[in-house]
């Protein structure tokens, strides 16, 4: 490229032959040939193009013609959306653009394409005679995120339907059960159904612990409930079997708890204590609490913990009932 440069006429364009270019030009074209990102100089009122060698595979076709040529010419498709770049650039400012799309024709064809941009002034003096532009090309990487999306967008929407199945089948099938039982099951699939949509909203990249207590608590309880606790980042597994947990201790403070009178009140809190997160139910204000007569799916969900693998105590005392639910950090996100 610096040999191309250095054969070329510069006298036919704005710039002049090369050896009168100004300090400031000469300057600013070492350090865009010294660079191993894509870059290009535009330079003057009419913008004349001058690039390194690792922007020629972004220009495709338009190379070599593109050099020395005014830059609303070489991009001229996307020059709409180039313009207001420049002209901000021009003004002083430093103009930084992530996943930029622009439909470029570069090698014969319309292309959807994709761009980090970075437009810096360059200075003589006080004046600005041009622009810095450092260009990364992310198509490759939007289309594959976009791909990814389209996926867990359709697996989401299977699992919900799936869910529905479930439910449906269930209702036909225990038709003759207890109505509570029928109940219980619903609100826990439902519980499922709602981390399902929490989760499918981070890509199933997993959910913040205080995010998935507020979304469980917050779907039965209008009261306030104290939560508290700095950010702790959960697997979807571990997502979903802590809605589970907290939505089975919220349904029983309403059914029996804390939550089943005016004054009861009730507090979630965690923290982070030497590689274990510890998490904390307390109700209080509420009936004494007294231990479960029976072992059925709601205290084994408990007694399982966060991890399903226990980590659980239990108090029950004349104030109400608590509980107490520790794990290692670093299983948090464990898939």
């Amino acid at each position: 490229m610096p040999a191309l440069i250095d054969a070329f006429d510069w006298a036919t364009t704005p710039l002049g032959p090369k050896r009168d270019w100004s300090p400031a030009l000469s300057i600013t074209y070492d350090m865009m040939m010294g660079m191993g990102f894509a870059a290009s100089v535009m330079w003057g009122p009419e913008r004349t193009l001058l690039y390194n060698g690792a922007y020629i595979p972004l220009l495709g076709q338009k190379h070599p013609s593109a050099l020395g040529r005014p830059l609303d010419q070489v991009w001229h498709e996307v020059w709409d959306d180039l313009r207001p770049l420049t002209e901000r650039a021009l003004a002083g400012e430093t103009v930084f653009l992530e996943d930029l799309p622009l439909t470029m024709v570069r090698n014969g064809y319309s292309e959807d394409t994709c761009w980090v941009l970075s437009y810096s002034p360059v200075r003589d003096g006080d004046a600005i005679v041009g622009i810095l532009n450092i260009a990364i090309e992310t198509t490759e990487r939007v289309r594959g995120e976009q791909h990814r999306q389209m996926l867990v967008d359709e697996c989401g929407h299977r699992v919900k339907n799936t869910l529905a199945l479930v439910q449906a089948v269930a209702r036909s099938t225990l038709s003759g059960v207890d109505r509570d039982v029928l109940e219980r099951f619903d609100e826990r699939l439902n519980a499922i159904a709602r981390t399902q949509q929490t989760l499918d909203e981070k890509a199933w990249n997993g959910g913040d612990l205080g995010e998935i207590v507020r979304e469980a608590v917050g779907n039965l309880v209008r009261r306030p409930v104290s939560i508290s606790g700095p950010s702790v980042h959960l697997s979807p597994r571990v997502a979903q079997t802590v809605a589970l947990i907290i939505h089975e201790l919220t349904t029983n403070a309403f059914k029996h708890g804390a939550l089943a009178k005016p004054g009861g009140r009730v507090s979630v809190d965690w923290r982070l204590d030497e590689g274990e997160l510890v998490l904390t139910w307390i109700e209080g204000g509420g009936a004494p609490a007294h231990p479960p007569l029976k072992t059925g799916f709601g205290v084994k969900l408990l007694a399982r913990g966060l991890l399903g693998c226990g980590g659980a105590d239990f108090r029950y005392g004349v104030e109400g009932f608590s509980a107490t639910f520790t794990a290692p950090a670093s299983r948090l996100t464990d898939s």
